[in-house]
């Protein structure tokens, strides 16, 4: 028995119907699933705890104080990791006048560090910026694992934990913030601490 044709063009209509309902009731679930994902509590705090934390860690810069012989003289706030290089750069490059050789470009900067630049007629000055530059003891601010394990009593190993610890809490201010790390007691610091500068 032929279906006649009307019947045919109602059946196929319904079919189409139902089946535009069907898919957008999935799409809507889908929707409604990706909001959940993205409005859970838990995963809302832990993206801004990472948020927060990247920003502490790139707006964490140190205060450097650029005397003498300079084109803009002043104190600069610097990212972690820069050298006297990069100061001086950015305070505008070296007078004519500037004596550059006692200046040590390649050195970290660490907080509230000076660079003093002398003129070439500064000679008692000269001496002393050349002392500073020849200070063999450690900054802890700024030590790689290798100058760290210069120090008696510090291994590799306490070394990483001491750059471990300056990088999750920020730099040492005093030589006794040494002792909030694992591994280092008072007699362990009494051993190397006229060794090392803080800040």
């Amino acid at each position: 028995m032929l279906i006649p044709k009307k019947w045919l063009v109602v059946v196929i209509i319904i079919f189409m119907i139902v089946f535009y309902f069907i898919l957008h009731s999935d799409e809507e679930l889908a929707i409604e699933h990706g909001n959940q994902i993205n409005s859970d509590p838990l995963l809302g705090d832990k993206n801004e705890l990472e948020d927060s934390e990247e920003v502490e860690l790139e707006e964490e810069k140190w205060a450097v104080d650029v005397k003498g012989e300079i084109e803009r003289p002043g104190v600069y706030n610097v990212e972690r990791g820069k050298r006297v290089v990069d100061v001086v750069e950015l305070a505008g490059g070296f007078t004519k006048e500037a004596d550059t050789k006692f200046v040590n470009l390649a050195e970290l900067v660490y907080d509230e560090m000076v660079i003093y630049v002398p003129n070439k007629e500064e000679e008692a000055s000269n001496s002393a910026v050349s002392q500073v530059n020849n200070d063999s003891r450690i900054r802890v601010n700024t030590a790689t694992v290798e100058e760290l394990m210069t120090l008696p009593g510090i291994g590799e190993q306490r070394a990483q934990t001491i750059i471990d610890y300056r990088e999750e809490h920020g730099s040492f201010t005093s030589v006794e913030d040494l002792l909030n790390i694992s591994g280092i007691g008072e007699k362990t610091l009494e051993n190397f601490k006229e060794d090392i500068i803080v800040p």
